[in-house]
């Protein structure tokens, strides 16, 4: 089973589809007059890994680190 991202890029929206054996099971839309941060799609890097919660702390541009459980990024 092949799993795939593809992103699309434009000045006024970004458009991410997830694919799974080549159908899309999900698609996130962010439009720039419309920012928000719960349900965008973020490029971070990994401050603190919490093995014991299985869960870590990603530094993606905010004042605060977000977090992020390990479930939630495996699926990808």
């Amino acid at each position: 089973m092949g799993k795939d991202i593809i992103v699309n890029c434009g000045r006024r929206e970004t458009r991410a589809a997830f694919l799974e054996d080549r159908r899309v099971v999900e698609v996130y839309i962010e439009r720039a007059a419309q920012q928000r941060v719960v349900g965008n799609i973020y490029r971070g890097r990994v401050e603190n890994v919490l093995p014991g919660m299985s869960a870590a702390f990603v530094n993606i541009g905010l004042e605060r680190n977000a977090f992020l459980y390990v479930d939630d990024a495996r699926d990808y």
